[in-house]
């Protein structure tokens, strides 16, 4: 292994460390109703690749199963799933970060709310970010000079200055780092021996990852996410109050009280006979004061 084997930053590698920051995934019992947490590899780097290129079409994760596992792996560089290398995804993603970076920012936010663990009890993806830092000042591939799009403005930050940074954007800082891997390091198997390291093989079992990048550096560092109000521009949406138009109080109808007069009366007679009550009615009918029977 020479000295610029290990470590190294390109997308494997940088899709390796995100691996580890996740939400929580689902039970065994969920996986074997054939359910899923949309957790896997392949669904996270879908995700990665809708950064760069938002109009990608996703693809059922078993296909891209492999795939996904060999960039991972730093076994391949791209391929027909893989819009990775000297393609007009990445040229169009690099013009996308230095022009329209607000846009690719969203994007990126996005991800990070849809796949990241944002809790503050385990700090994951705190470490996330130490992590990363902690491998671009270890690859000495990458000159002291080197620029990272990692603020939340869009400016650009020096290698120099990573070991110096008190509080990061999360996605802002992840954009920068995911753009400089699949912009300057299209060849993606130069992470290989960093992979193997970070994680030893099983003897063909799953690798799992044992390093511990980012532990133990840049103590009180802080991460947010961008403000909602500043992504979106948004406006105050309050409006003028409308003054209620005042009537002129209708005042009320004189009212006579109403003498009622109760003509044709119908008078009820009661007969009790035994267990049975017999109703007779009588009419009687007034006119002008003449009686009728």
């Amino acid at each position: 292994m020479t000295i610029h084997d290990y470590p190294r930053l390109c997308g494997g590698t940088f899709f390796t460390l995100v691996l580890q920051a996740l939400r929580q995934r689902m039970r065994a019992r969920e996986h074997y109703k054939g359910e899923s947490d949309g957790l896997t590899d392949p669904e996270v780097l879908m995700g990665l690749i809708k950064v760069i290129n938002p109009d990608y079409q996703e693809m059922d994760r078993n296909a891209l199963k492999t795939k996904a596992n060999d960039y991972k792996s730093c076994k391949t560089s791209g391929g027909t799933y893989l819009p990775f290398g000297e393609t007009q995804e990445i040229r169009a993603f690099d013009e996308r970060i230095k022009t329209a970076y607000k846009s690719a920012l969203n994007e990126m936010t996005v991800f990070v709310n849809t796949y990241l663990d944002l809790g503050e009890a385990v700090g994951k993806t705190t470490l996330l970010v130490k992590a990363l830092i902690d491998l671009i000042q270890q690859d000495e591939t990458i000159a002291p000079t080197e620029d990272f799009f990692i603020s939340a403005d869009g400016q650009k930050t020096k290698k120099t200055a990573l070991g110096g940074l008190k509080e990061v954007c999360l996605p802002a800082f992840l954009l920068g780092v995911w753009h400089y891997a699949v912009v300057n390091r299209k060849d993606n198997t130069v992470g290989q021996a960093t992979y193997k390291e970070w994680c030893p093989s099983t003897g063909g079992g799953p690798r799992v990852y044992t390093a511990h990048m980012g532990e133990g550096i840049l103590d009180g560092l802080s991460i947010y996410l961008p403000d909602a109000q500043e992504e979106t521009g948004s406006e105050s949406d309050e409006t003028e109050p409308i003054e209620a138009e005042i009537v002129d109080e209708i005042p009320q109808a004189q009212t006579q009280p109403v003498q009622q007069t109760v003509t044709n009366p119908f008078i009820f007679n009661f007969t009790q006979n035994g267990n049975n009550n017999t109703q007779i009615g009588h009419v009687e009918h007034y006119h002008a004061g003449k009686k009728e029977d």
